[in-house]
Parts: structure tokens; C-alpha cells; sequence
């Protein structure tokens, strides 16, 4: 099937900007030819593409489109800027990945200096909870992730990046009530409601007590949530490259850490920029350490 590549590149518009009225101001278009591009996108593939809500996001089917769009994109823009470069000019491309927080707040300061010497690249980083990348990936919002789930996804190639290890760790205060037999009964913080470390670090202390039962704090910032348990907040497992620069919080067991995966998954396309990015993710992940845990 052929479609209309001005469609597709209105799709993607659409889904980034998050509306139709924003998308028309990105492609220097009025709303209702970007209104009709879609209308006959959806026509000719008959089925609809977008939920009209605010932001606008994909259907199930869209989301599917929004992929191959997303790649034709890509490879589009290489090929542009393979010309380009033929004539002795400079092109641009872009892509957008999705990132956990505590990788953008620990090993990941090299990936900056790396990219500031890629003028040609406009990168998206999409901050989100490792658990939930890969969802972003299959909807073709992204075209790569650092993610913990081992297995690809449809249409994309996998390599591991090493494992970040988090220790259950707590204010001076907070500790001396953490005890084996009271650590489900402690105050705790969560990043958010998906965070399932916490959790499951009760479940490996005590299978009949896995659920906290004192009280709960949700702090959604990787910073912010190691502030959080140094002001006493509660317990929480906090990653070890970030416990050098909290010397007052204390192991609450040397024992008791979880080890956290980490992988580079990426559409399986002939993409010399993804290839490149995917190099200095990582050379990032084995110079900062993480990389040495398997």
C-alpha cells in the first residue's frame, strides 16, 4: 500500500505537538488542511488513527502507522543528509529516545558530552520509568530505548548496556527503625505508583510481609527522591552511583540490593545514526561502571 509520505509526516506532527491546531503551526499550514491530510490518511487505510482528545494520541492501529512513519522519517532524513554531506553540506537529523530518570541522573552525563559533538543530531530524551519504555517504542513514539526488559520488541534489536544496583538505604533516624522484622512497617518512598523496587525488595526480606504498611511518600524525581530520604522521609533503594553524594544515608543491609538490567533497544533499520547513538550509550554505560555488573 502507498501511502502519501506529506500524510504521514502530518501524523507525526500531530502526535509530537499533541494537537491539530499546533501541529498546523509547526508545518506552517491552516488546522483544517492538517484536519483533511489525516481524514484522508485514516480513508485510505480505513480505520481511525487518532483519539481526538488533548493531547491527541494514537489508536491501536495508529500507533502501528505512527511507527512506519516515524522510520520513514528516519531514514528519509539520513538519506538527506547523506546528500548533503556529498555536496559539502550539512544536513539535519533527528531522533527521539526514551530514558529512565536514575540513568539520566547518574551514567549519563558522557552521553551529553558525546552528542554536543554531533551538531548534525537533534535528540529528544523522553524521561520515563525503565518498566515503561518499551511501551513507547512499540507506539513508534520513540525510536530507541534504555529500557530493563530483555526481550525485543517486535521489529527491534537488543543489546545490554550492564545493570544499575540499588540499595535499600535510609536516614540515621529512619534506620534504626528498619530493622529486618520492621522494615515493612517503616515509612517508605516511592518514585511513583509504577516503582516496583521497594516492593520487591520486602518480598525478597519477607514473602509474608511484601506490602508496606507504614506510611508512603511518592517523590517523582531522581534527585528529589534521594532528598526525600535524607530529610527522613523514609527508606527507599536509591542506585550506587548516586550514595557517593549522600555519605549520611545509610546501608540498611549490605545484602539487601536489587540489581537492575539495562538494555539499548532499537528499531531493527538501517540507520547509521541510531548505530552511532546506540556507540555512545554504550561506551557511556561501561566507563561509568554499570556495565561490569551482569
Amino acid at each position: 500500500m502507498n501511502l502519501d509520505l506529506e500524510h504521514l509526516e502530518t501524523l507525526l506532527a500531530v502526535i509530537d505537538a499533541g494537537s491539530f491546531d499546533d501541529a498546523s503551526i509547526d508545518l506552517g499550514v491552516s488546522p483544517s488542511a492538517i484536519s483533511q491530510r489525516i481524514k484522508s490518511l485514516e480513508s485510505r487505510l480505513g480505520a481511525i488513527l487518532l483519539v481526538r482528545s488533548r493531547p491527541v494520541k494514537p489508536t491501536e492501529q495508529g500507533a502501528r502507522v505512527l511507527r512506519y512513519a516515524r522510520q520513514i522519517s528516519l531514514l528519509g532524513t539520513e538519506f538527506s543528509e547523506e546528500l548533503m554531506r556529498h555536496e559539502g553540506r550539512e544536513g539535519k537529523i533527528s531522533l527521539t529516545i526514551g530514558v529512565n530518570a536514575d540513568s539520566l541522573a547518574t551514567w549519563f552525563a558522557p552521553v551529553f558530552t558525546a552528542l554536543s559533538k554531533w551538531p548534525q543530531l537533534n535528540c529528544e530524551i523522553l524521561r520515563t520509568d525503565e518498566n515503561l519504555t518499551v511501551g513507547l517504542l512499540r507506539s513508534g513514539r520513540v525510536s530507541a530505548v534504555v529500557t530493563n526488559s530483555q526481550e525485543a520488541a517486535q521489529g527491534c534489536t537488543i543489546r545490554r548496556l550492564g545493570s544499575m544496583r540499588y540499595y535499600a538505604v535510609a536516614a540515621p533516624g529512619i534506620a534504626s527503625e528498619a530493622s529486618k522484622s520492621e522494615l515493612s512497617s517503616a515509612p517508605i518512598v516511592l518514585f511513583d505508583r509504577e516503582d516496583p523496587l521497594q516492593h520487591q525488595m520486602l518480598e525478597q526480606i519477607d514473602p509474608a510481609r511484601p506490602r508496606p504498611v507504614g506510611t508512603v511518600s511518592y517523590v517523582p524525581d531522581s534527585l528529589l527522591f534521594v532528598q526525600a530520604i535524607r530529610a527522613g522521609m523514609g527508606w527507599g533503594m536509591v542506585p550506587e552511583q548516586q550514595l557517593a553524594g549522600a555519605p549520611e544515608l545509610t546501608v540498611l543491609n549490605e545484602q539487601w540490593f536489587i540489581d537492575v538490567p539495562l538494555f539499548w533497544q532499537r528499531w531493527s533499520v538501517d540507520s547509521p545514526a541510531l548505530d552511532r547513538l546506540g556507540n555512545i550509550l554504550y561506551t557511556a554505560a561501561q566507563e561509568s561502571g554499570i556495565g561490569l555488573l551482569t
